[in-house]
């Protein structure tokens, strides 16, 4: 696999051997296959034009880690859960005690 980026100002079309048509973005970076049949000369074609694209060798590992939690919600004392337990009104009908007359 090589990782090319498109070092243009402009949107560029490119067509591979079997008629896709492929576009790059100013800055982006595509993967392609060198040793597929279809990707092949493609890879060599752009290969041959230095100013405009590049090949891009990756540093360091890749996926690592979890990310950063944001927006946590703090975790709530034991006297603090049992102050509003004792303040939370119970939920229903209210039933009368005794016979219904």
């Amino acid at each position: 696999m090589v990782k090319i980026r498109y070092k243009g100002h402009k949107p560029s079309f490119v067509r591979d051997d079997g008629g896709l048509s492929i576009a790059f973005h100013p800055n982006q970076t595509r993967e392609f296959d060198e040793n597929h049949k279809r990707t092949r000369e493609l890879v060599k074609r752009l290969l041959t034009r230095p100013d405009t694209y590049e090949v891009i060798s990756d540093v360091g590992t890749k996926k690592v880690g979890g990310g950063v939690t944001t927006r946590s919600k703090a975790s709530r004392s034991k006297t603090q859960k049992k102050v509003d337990a004792a303040l939370k009104k119970p939920k229903g009908l209210k039933k009368g005690k005794g016979k219904a007359k």
